[in-house]
């Protein structure tokens, strides 16, 4: 039987055939594959910006056949959702901002009743700001599965994923040259890739190894470095 797919996620180069798993994500990637072992059946998935969460959980998605709730939604939606996904739920960006008794009903529910529960943020929730003492407490509880920043195949995955989405091409000499120099974070990869946009506006199709490092020596104003890498 083929799964439900939620059109709220912007796929783009984030579908799950295209998911790669590597050191970073490795570890996350096989808590998920525990999904019905989950304590409390509930897990939250975080990791830094750009660390591809939405893109494992939407994975996680489409294996476990789970619905997408907003954040937002009012405690009967989210009632409502929990029973017709068969208390499989995804609440992504659930760290900024959510519906503290929805958020507490659901949870109670797949604790009661069954189900799997991914809440993904950028931080843990026991950090989370919630006024409810006993979703205080149910969020401090919960299993945590961390995604970290990339490794060397994860940050060419990363860079060309990023090239692509813009309609242009990263040359493989370009993404060599960037995954050893650039910081191994997501947040070295989006400063660089704001700084080809820069570049670009000049016109210039595909990235080249001359384009690549131009776009490289003006991130590296931003990180307060000087000079040829």
């Amino acid at each position: 039987m083929q799964q439900p797919r939620l059109f709220e996620f912007r796929m783009g180069e984030r579908s799950p055939d295209t998911l790669v798993v590597a050191e970073a994500n490795r570890d996350a990637a096989r808590l998920l594959t525990g999904w019905r072992a989950w304590p409390g059946n509930a897990l939250a998935l975080i990791g830094p910006p750009g660390s591809g969460k939405t893109h494992i959980a939407l994975a996680w998605l489409l294996e476990a056949g789970a619905r997408q709730l907003s954040p937002l939604a009012s405690p009967d939606e989210g009632a409502r959702a929990f029973q017709d996904a068969g208390g499989r739920l995804v609440l992504d960006d659930v760290d900024r901002a959510r519906d503290e008794t929805m958020l507490w009903r659901v949870l109670d529910l797949a604790k009661r009743e069954g189900g799997a529960m991914l809440l993904v943020g950028e931080t843990g929730p026991a950090t989370w700001p919630v006024a409810i003492p006993d979703l205080r407490s149910r969020l401090a509880a919960l299993p945590v599965a961390r995604l970290g920043e990339p490794d060397e195949a994860l940050m060419d995955v990363v860079l060309r994923r990023i090239c692509r989405e813009q309609f242009i091409q990263l040359s493989d000499d370009a993404a060599k040259f960037l995954v050893r120099r650039l910081p191994r974070t997501f947040e070295a990869a989006r400063q660089w890739a704001a700084a080809l946009d820069e570049e670009l506006e000049r016109g210039a199709r595909p990235v080249s190894l001359k384009l690549a490092r131009k776009a490289y020596e003006r991130a590296r104003v931003g990180w307060g470095e000087a000079g040829d890498g």
